[in-house]
């Protein structure tokens, strides 16, 4: 606790009064801050997902033949990959799933896949993804994850304004 004296009690007209002040709670409130602090900290590194980016001035400068993996979501569950190598377009499937679980895995084993087909052509750098407006975010990292398992870590995604009908 903090005392504080105010007034002068030796001359006699006035006596001293001592004002109290509990720091305690304002101890606690710091105290809580400081934690809210570290913990917000903590949590903004782990949700980070680090990429590179796959065109432009830091775009990727390789000697292989590279082949650019075109992503466009039809909905949340279901996407078009399609393959280009130069501009044109060498391959396209549709994958889709009833659920989340069952669409990422097959997604998963056509990535694989459509590697192994296009490995004579070249090598997939770059993966741009384009989201429907209506898809989730976590559908969208969930692809995106998917897409590092395979090795894939070039990827980008594509803007749409909300009222464009991908």
């Amino acid at each position: 606790m903090a005392v504080t004296n105010i007034g002068d009690g030796a001359s006699g007209r006035r006596r001293s009064l001592d004002a109290e002040i509990n720091l305690v709670p304002f101890i606690d409130l710091l105290s809580m801050c400081i934690c809210f602090l570290l913990m917000t900290a903590v949590w903004s590194q782990l949700n980070s997902i680090q990429v590179k980016q796959s065109t432009g001035t830091e775009g990727l400068a390789t000697s292989k033949k590279s082949l650019d993996l075109e992503v466009k979501f039809l909905s949340s569950t279901q996407v078009s990959l399609v393959v280009k190598n130069s501009g044109k377009q060498i391959r396209s499937i549709q994958v889709s799933g009833a659920g989340a679980p069952e669409f990422l895995k097959s997604l998963d084993t056509e990535i694989r896949s459509l590697q192994g087909a296009v490995s004579a052509q070249g090598e997939i750098q770059a993966v741009m993804l384009t989201p429907k407006a209506g898809v989730d975010y976590g559908s969208l990292v969930s692809v995106m994850d998917t897409f590092r398992k395979n090795k894939l870590v070039n990827l980008g995604v594509v803007p749409v304004s909300p009222t464009a009908g991908i």
